[in-house]
């Protein structure tokens, strides 16, 4: 299972335990970030945290606490504030880059990196010696269900969170304790502030990347920093207001679910938010937007190198066919799902890609919001058990 990690008190304080308790992790996160910007972007490392200090005004307007507790870490692991900016807005820095882009000074960042001693994985080789591209560059399968189509009467969030595999040695349960604040339970990236996750209010959030045409034009509201607000907020009105604070920099799609029933996607964009909500009381998204004014200024989606269409039809078959009675038990079956194979939800990784490139299912989420409970496969779903984590 991930590590679990608790922080409690003010922003800095509760920041500074954060990084104090996990640095190697964190140094894990750098590794993984520090190597992507410079083989996507040709960054590297302190060009990357320069990007992310741009974020800086945005942060102070929507989320000063989180700024604070995000200095907090970097004092807590002993790194710079820039670094731990770069892993919070990290889709963000990736955002406006195409599919299965390598740039061409990425070399000479990757050497500067080395040079300047930043956290290095072991087989930092960008290419594979096979010439052998990713089956998908797709993100995360998502299915969800309200109270009147689920067995155990709450609603139920579920997602795969497909990424690079490696990175899952980064991945921890982090609980926050803030006074005046519902407790929250988040699976993320070391460093990182929040990704999925619920609270004790009863609100919980899932996240599917999507690409449109203005992405990564101008810094905006960063969708981790985003999902952790989600993640303080009493009421699903209340989560779902927090889409509107300011402009996106990117695309993604969050789905905010609730113990009282309440379900959306959010596909959000750098022109706006759209909700996509639940039909007859279940919900599927992939990484293509539904609603058909957002997919006016969606990305091309080449069917031959995405599965997004696949995944969210399949996902949307499973929930129809158990619609009314769907247990917890359904949604982890969803997640370990290979129908199509490879072009399925449950990904497994293909070896002969790079490292970099190669993408896989890190590991399977389902959240019941009445037990305020969430069930965690820390891996390739069909691979090993979910395990009940509480708030």
């Amino acid at each position: 299972m991930f590590p679990e990690l608790t922080i409690v008190g003010a922003p800095y304080e509760r920041g500074r335990q954060y990084g104090a308790d996990v640095p190697h992790l964190i140094d894990h996160s750098i590794a993984s970030y520090a190597r992507l910007f410079a083989y996507r972007r040709g960054l590297d490392w302190a060009a990357s945290q320069a990007e992310a200090l741009r974020y800086l005004p945005v942060l102070h307007e929507v989320a000063p606490d989180l700024l604070e507790e995000m200095r907090g870490i970097a004092d807590g692991a002993g790194r710079q504030l820039g670094e731990i900016l770069a892993l919070n807005v990290r889709t963000e820095l990736m955002a406006g880059i195409g599919l299965g882009v390598i740039h061409p000074e990425w070399p000479a960042a990757h050497e500067r990196n080395r040079a300047a001693g930043v956290p290095a994985h072991l087989d930092d080789a960008p290419a594979p010696a096979t010439g052998v591209a990713p089956v998908d560059d797709g993100e995360c399968t998502t299915a969800a269900a309200q109270p009147s189509a689920s067995a155990t009467g709450t609603t139920i969030l579920a997602q795969t969170w497909d990424w690079q595999g490696d990175q899952r040695r980064a991945c921890i349960l982090l609980r926050v304790r803030a006074p005046g604040e519902p407790d929250i339970l988040t699976m993320t990236e070391a460093g990182m502030v929040a990704k999925v996750g619920l609270n004790s209010a009863g609100v919980a959030v899932g996240l599917n990347l999507l690409r449109s045409e203005g992405d990564g034009r101008e810094a905006g509201m960063p969708v981790h920093i985003l999902l952790r607000k989600m993640l303080q907020a009493r009421s699903f009105a209340e989560a779902r207001a927090m889409a509107d604070m300011a402009p996106a920099a990117g695309s993604s799609c969050i789905t905010l679910a609730s113990a009282d029933g309440g379900l959306a996607s959010l596909e959000i964009t750098p022109a706006g938010v759209a909700e996509v909500s639940a039909q007859g009381g279940v919900l599927a998204h992939a990484n293509h937007c539904l609603d058909t004014g957002a997919a006016t200024g969606e990305c091309v989606i080449d069917p031959r190198t995405s599965t997004t269409r696949e995944r969210h039809g399949r996902a949307w078959d499973l929930l129809q066919a158990g619609r009314g009675h769907l247990e917890i038990a359904d949604f982890q079956a969803i997640l370990r799902d290979h129908e199509g194979d490879p072009r399925c939800i449950c990904r497994h990784p293909d070896t002969r890609v790079a490292p970099v490139d190669r993408g896989e299912s890190v590991c399977g989420i389902v959240i019941d919001l009445g037990a305020q409970v969430m069930h965690v496969a820390p891996d390739v779903p069909c691979t090993v058990p979910f395990t009940p984590v509480a708030v």
